[in-house]
């Protein structure tokens, strides 16, 4: 069997019989607020749910959900009451029972080589620096990991030891780690804390016992909370007009750390200068001015090597004297290391290389590389996006960090002589990710990512490329299901981000820009994160297509529609259907809208323009009051909104404030069909093809699985291929299903920013539906087919 792909078996459609009232038969009711009795027969036991219909197939009422039930005659009653408890009108009713005989398993998780697959062995998003003790053990300083593991201790094989356990994500200042050094006894982090009250951004040096990762305060007597403070508020001492990518990194501006026998010395991006404490005491020594100090090393004569205006290394005294300026041939220096051999490594992040310079006394001489700079549809561990870190074990080992281009990090071990020993991973935070319908093996992350699912049966996947240059713009906070369309020929993926959508063009392992929908988030020249900026983009709506073949947008050729501070649509988010067209909940009008797909250009290319955008379903005014916040439209034409209602409304204090209480389905005319309450407050949905629809559950990560007769049949959970953990589900990007023309099965992938990763579940079976004493196969897993009543 291709593709590690299970035989799925055909079951054939389960008989049940049902009897609707006394007669037998669909009965009319001219009183229906009197209790009602439906009989049915299930020829063998089932998971069954079960709700009566209008004569038009509107949903009435849910009796019951994923109840077990055996085989044999049963009697169903009914009040009469609708779902909002009110007297249904006289009419003509059935009862409708939906059979379960799926299969929901998780098989694995796609983008993280951390093992166990749990919090404990995962691999953190972010790896800023590196560091080695005496042992051949290496410490990672993480930034903000949502897991707690703020630093981490791996041994020499990779394997996961300890991390810090939120010691410093919630400690004294609540912030994140991102420099780190060892010494036999101690682990040193430099912290940034949070930009608001009580933290104040103070930037500090904490220490921690290197046996197990506990925090062990400084013994000095004029410490903030036995730590060491260089700053409170270092936002408010940046020079004026700084570029922002440089202000970024002077708000964090202790970059660098380094211990010896007695000292611990700091570099200070902002103050200009390294700053040398006692490091038992946390007292100061003493300072030296360096111009844009970053990273720093001691030798063994206790000489102070640091980097200097990026592109030199000096060297200094203990004290401060300035000795020699032996390396003056860098790009960009962020962390170096010496070797037992008397060789100094640079991590370059400007050349993508780790240079080695042999060293002799006070003078440097290069003698070779590790590595190159990476490109949009590399994988290879030594090509290096942008590197974060270097650090050499006591056998001459060189270990690298690396940073993806969107979010990712890479840890890699390395022989003396260049060769890897190992590597671990982690390619998505807070992301999503969808295969090819046609080709599903072929898996694209939200985050750029390439991947090559091997294994269908026990969800193995492979990591293949990097598809993006860095750095990436037009990209913001992920903000609805990605898609993977093919239109004469090209593949495209369609990237929901901030309030556009994103189109990228799938070329070998390269994702080129395609086409651009936007508005404030990312606005037209590429700025997102606008509610980050000190001056937020205002509302604007545009659009763009490469027509020109350079995937590189152009003010000029951006196509308006409303210039910024005219937009009128207010969307967190934004949907595609499998024609390419732009589905969303207009916030300010509490419409659905649609913004059809365009032609395509000159190179293939989709176009789209906002002129074009109507309105499908307008405010609804009953008494329901469904208020929408995402919505999809089906492969049969039916939409699915997700959204508040006055039936089902918010509860107190909810945090998925982009969510709802309550799933609807329309018709392909926005006629309203069904709607129900959902079992918790979610903050996504996604359609199955073929019929229904999965709706992700914010605080459990829960999957629950909807018929398109809006009875909830099924629910998945992370088991033990994500070490039964997961994160909440905190935006529409949380769930995304593609049927797989390999097996019949569906394959299912969830967000987990808590575990760094992706989920992957599979659905395999069917579902029975029945309707008066006919039996019809629905939601099928043997191949995907529209419902009939």
């Amino acid at each position: 069997m291709k593709s590690g792909l299970r035989q799925q078996a055909i079951l054939l459609p389960m008989l049940v019989l049902l009897s609707l009232g006394d007669s037998g038969s669909p009965q009319n009711s001219s009183t229906p607020s009197q209790t009602q009795r439906f009989y049915y027969t299930l020829s063998q036991q089932a998971i069954t749910s079960a709700g009566v219909y209008d004569s038009n197939g509107h949903l009435i009422r849910v009796l019951w959900q994923m109840q077990p039930t055996s085989a044999g005659k049963h009697t169903a009653t009914w009040n009469g009451l609708d779902m909002g408890d009110q007297p249904a009108p006289p009419g003509r009713y059935h009862l409708l029972v939906a059979a379960n005989f799926c299969v929901y398993r998780n098989v694995g998780v796609i983008g993280n080589s951390g093992l166990p697959p749990n919090a404990q062995g995962h691999t953190p998003a972010s790896i800023l620096c590196v560091a080695t003790d005496q042992e051949g053990n290496i410490y990672t300083a993480n930034g903000w990991d949502e897991a707690g593991a703020d630093f981490k201790k791996w041994d020499k094989y990779g394997h996961s030891v300890y991390d810090a356990h939120f010691q410093i994500r919630n400690g004294k200042p609540n912030g994140i780690p991102y420099a780190i050094a060892v010494d036999k006894d101690y682990l040193y982090c430099t912290v940034g804390g949070w930009a608001s009250p009580p933290w104040n951004e103070r930037q500090q040096v904490e220490r921690f016992r290197l046996s197990d990762g506990q925090e062990v305060p400084f013994s000095g007597q004029h410490l903030v909370d036995g730590h060491i403070q260089i700053y409170e508020w270092p936002s408010h001492l940046l020079p004026q007009n700084v570029p922002p990518d440089e202000a970024e990194l002077l708000k964090t501006p202790l970059r660098g750390i380094a211990v010896d026998q007695q000292n611990l010395f700091v570099t200070d991006l902002l103050g200009n200068r390294v700053w040398r404490f006692d490091k038992e005491s946390g007292d100061l020594l003493g300072s030296f001015s360096v111009p844009t100090p970053r990273a720093i090393a001691v030798d063994p004569q206790g000489h102070v090597w640091v980097s200097a205006e990026k592109h030199e290394i000096r060297v200094y005294s203990a004290t401060g004297q300035q000795l020699a300026v032996p390396i003056h041939d860098l790009s960009e220096a962020v962390e170096i290391a010496f070797s037992p051999l008397n060789k100094l490594y640079v991590a370059d992040t400007g050349a993508g290389q780790v240079k080695i310079y042999a060293i002799h006394g006070l003078k440097a001489r290069r003698i070779g590389a590790l590595g190159q700079k990476a490109k949009a549809g590399d994988r290879a561990p030594d090509r290096f996006f942008h590197l974060t870190g270097v650090a050499i074990a006591p056998d001459g080992s060189i270990i690298t960090t690396q940073k993806e281009p969107i979010s990712g990090a890479r840890l890699a071990k390395w022989s003396p002589n260049g060769k890897l020993q190992w590597e671990q991973w982690c390619t998505e935070f807070v992301s999503l990710g969808i295969n090819a319908p046609d080709s599903p093996t072929l898996f694209l992350s939200m985050s750029g990512h390439l991947f090559h699912l091997d294994d269908f049966e026990h969800g193995k996947s492979r990591y293949v490329a990097d598809g993006l240059n860095d750095p990436v713009l037009y990209h913001s906070d992920v903000h609805g299901v990605p898609r993977i369309l093919t239109f004469q020929g090209r593949r495209f993926l369609f990237l929901p981000t901030g309030d556009g959508v994103q189109v990228y063009r799938l070329e070998g392992h390269v994702l080129h820009l395609a086409a651009l929908v936007g508005g404030r988030d990312p606005d037209a020249t590429g700025k997102s994160h606008y509610w980050q900026q000190p001056h937020p983009s205002p509302p604007q709506q545009w659009t763009w297509h490469d027509q020109h073949g350079t995937g590189h947008p152009q003010m000029n050729e951006i196509l308006w529609f409303k210039p910024p501070g005219k937009g009128t649509v207010n969307v967190f988010g934004m949907d595609v259907d499998d024609q390419g067209n732009i589905w969303f909940a207009n916030l300010d009008t509490h419409s659905i809208w649609e913004l059809p797909k365009g032609r395509l250009d000159t190179h293939g290319n989709p176009t789209y323009d906002w002129a074009k955008a109507h309105e499908v379903i307008p405010r609804d005014v009953s008494s329901l009051g469904f208020d929408p916040t995402m919505a999809q439209r089906a492969d049969d034409g039916s939409i699915y909104a997700l959204g508040w209602s006055h039936t089902w409304p918010s509860p107190p204090n909810n945090p998925f404030w982009m969510g709802g209480t309550t799933l609807v389905r329309f018709d392909k005319l926005g006629r309203r069909l069904w709607a129900v309450p959902l079992p918790e407050v979610c903050p996504g949905i996604c359609f199955l093809p073929g019929g229904g629809c999965l709706a992700g559950g914010g605080r459990s990560a829960n999957i629950y699985h909807y018929t398109s007769n809006g009875l909830l049949v099924g629910k998945m959970a992370p088991g033990a291929a994500m070490g039964n953990q997961s994160g909440w589900f905190d935006n529409h990007a949380c769930v995304a299903v593609t049927h797989n023309p390999l097996d019949h099965g569906w394959d299912v992938f969830a967000e987990d920013d808590y575990v760094d990763r992706i989920a992957w579940y599979r659905i395999e079976g069917k579902i029975a539906l029945v309707n008066g004493d006919s039996v019809i196969v629905a939601d099928s897993l043997q191949r995907p087919s529209h419902e009939t009543q």
